[in-house]
């Protein structure tokens, strides 16, 4: 796995680092020259930006992967074609999480007075919160990466002009059905309502994390979709050996 993992850096690293240095450039600029508010919005749609951008990469890195000869060539066993992509996609993600926060930390350091955070009371949140809930989207995250895996590998198993529309039709299938299943089997499926409360004071808007993350229903939500999961790798490792068209 560390060999194909290897190749995917190499391949993609020009391309990360280009994408680093217009993001760092961007945030400055936007933090020199645009108005308080202005630049927290527009620098956080940034980071969403390239944090869309880093996934569609994965994604793409995958595709590439099981379609390539040259890369099926690699003695790797199957699961290194499904984790290799994943990992690379954890890295980079984790490490745009350490830039946000690093940048973040910074901005409110530099400016104390900031107009839009004073406004908004944090003090319920603590650093457990946090933590929490970047787990549980990572965790979001690479069941969702499963299944579009899946979708892809049951397209590459099609000829080229259907298989897209079979992988579309695929993907949109098994999250329904996991989805129905999860809500019969489980009480685990909550509104993002709910991960938070809000309160409305004078002095502005106080955040406080309600604790339902953790709670029995989400991790008997989580545990049937760790099965789930294990069994979506399996079928898409099997596709990958057997059926996908290189």
């Amino acid at each position: 796995m560390m060999t194909l993992l290897k190749y995917d850096f190499r391949r993609n690293w020009n391309t990360l680092l280009a994408g680093l240095v217009i993001l760092i450039i961007a945030q400055v600029a936007l933090s020199l020259f645009m108005s308080e508010v202005a630049g927290v919005v527009l620098g956080i749609m940034g980071y969403v930006g390239v944090g869309v951008a880093v996934y569609v990469k994965m994604i793409k890195t995958y595709t590439s992967n099981i379609r390539s000869y040259n890369r099926r060539l690699l003695p790797v066993t199957g699961l290194s074609h499904v984790l290799s992509p994943l990992i690379f996609g954890a890295l980079c993600g984790l490490g745009l999480v350490i830039i946000f926060t690093t940048h973040a930390y910074i901005y409110i350091s530099i400016k104390l007075r900031m107009n839009v955070v004073t406004y908004i009371d944090l003090s319920g949140l603590h650093v457990s919160d946090y933590v929490s809930l970047l787990l549980f989207i990572a965790w979001v995250m690479v069941f969702m990466t499963v299944i579009i895996f899946l979708s892809i590998s049951i397209a590459g198993s099609f000829r080229w002009r259907t298989g897209p529309w079979i992988g579309i039709v695929a993907f949109l299938v098994l999250v329904n059905l996991i989805g129905w299943l999860e809500n019969i089997i489980t009480t685990g499926r909550f509104s993002p309502n709910e991960m938070f409360r809000y309160t409305e004071e004078s002095t502005g808007i106080a955040i406080t994390a309600n604790g339902v993350l953790w709670s029995d229903g989400m991790w008997g939500s989580i545990v049937f979709e760790v099965i789930v999961a294990v069994i979506l790798v399996w079928a898409t490792i099997y596709l990958n050996n057997k059926k996908v068209e290189v």
